[in-house]
């Protein structure tokens, strides 16, 4: 296994004493990505965990426990735990805060090129409010809307992702998610089957393949940004690969697509290799290639102090269980 390790990190561009060093208890800044659009910020990261892959499993597709290793996330819920389309009832938790009046504002004059990613029918069910609604009828409108996004995605994939209203040109996060996936050479290489299920999700299912949904509101710039999460993973050559994936952002970024695959390296050690892609309309334009530069270190930055935590987390990960961690804790 220690081979396989050696060539799927040499492929992500890892230094032998990097793979050296990782392997040994180090986690490391595999720089940036090769870009799949102009609008797109990215990270890859190795690290070593002391914890066995069903552990790292557990974590990611049953408890996403990332309230303890993000500190910008302030809530999460999962999302049709039955496997079914989801209720209301899944976003009861979800609340528009901080900063209540500055959402209320920005939810009542949302247009085609606001700060909010909305398609052209959700901005006129927030018209249809009228001119002061209250911020309970601000809430009850985005979870509708974030319900009927998830069935939609459900049901259709990327397919069924509405694309944002723009003031020129609408844009889609199927296809920039699709395109994502496409340029990732390592994952078509090292596990082709995965690919595919990601590319036509939720047609051709793999064995063994695990899907769960939640949704997240993490505060940026002082505001709630929610996001809505499809995780994947499945067993791959005595290892794990799985999937992140944000297909809905409300505001802020575009879309976010992760990658990991996490390989034994003994009874209870794992090396996981993660690289993510964010795709977000502040680095376009003027000056777009300093932006990426300075985005992709920033980025960087806050994945690895995130990761390191994250570490901390599996490798307490022995003691976890469905009935002993709360997906507020």
């Amino acid at each position: 296994m220690s081979t396989l390790i050696d060539e799927v990190l040499k492929e992500a561009g890892f230094s032998d004493s990097a793979i050296a060093d990782v392997k040994a208890g180090k986690l490391h800044y595999g720089g940036s990505l090769d870009a799949a659009s102009d609008k797109e910020l990215s990270v890859k990261l190795a690290f070593h965990v002391q914890g066995k892959i069903e552990n790292i499993k557990l974590v990611f597709m049953r408890l996403p426990a990332k309230k303890k290793y993000d500190p910008m996330v302030g809530a999460l819920g999962m999302i049709a735990t039955d496997g079914g389309d989801g209720s209301l009832e899944d976003f009861a938790d979800l609340k528009l805060s901080p900063n209540e009046a500055t959402m209320d504002k920005l939810y009542t004059n949302a247009a085609p090129g606001s700060d909010l990613n909305l398609s052209k029918d959700e901005i006129e069910m927030f018209q249809k409010l009228g001119k002061k609604p209250t911020h309970e009828e601000i809430e009850n409108c985005l979870r509708k809307i974030l319900l009927e996004r998830f069935r939609a995605y459900k049901k259709s994939g990327l397919a069924g992702i509405e694309p944002y209203a723009r003031s020129k040109k609408e844009f889609s996060a199927g296809e920039e998610l699709k395109n994502q996936i496409l340029h990732g050479p390592i994952l078509k290489k090292r596990a082709p089957v995965f690919q595919k299920y990601l590319l036509d999700y939720p047609a051709n299912k793999p064995e063994g393949c695990e899907d769960s949904f939640f949704w997240l509101n993490s505060i940026i710039d002082d505001k709630p940004t929610i996001a809505l999460v499809h995780r994947c993973g499945m067993p791959q050559s005595g290892g794990y690969v799985y999937m992140e994936r944000h297909f809905y952002l409300s505001r802020s970024h575009n879309c976010l697509q992760g990658i990991g695959a996490a390989m034994s390296i003994g009874d209870d050690e794992t090396v996981v290799l993660y690289a993510t892609r964010t795709s977000t309309d502040q680095i376009s334009g003027f000056g777009a290639a300093a932006k990426r530069t300075i985005g992709n270190k920033v980025m960087a930055g806050r994945q690895a102090e995130n990761f390191e935590r994250a570490r901390k987390v599996l490798a307490n990960s022995k003691q976890l269980s469905l009935a002993n961690l709360s997906l507020e804790d």
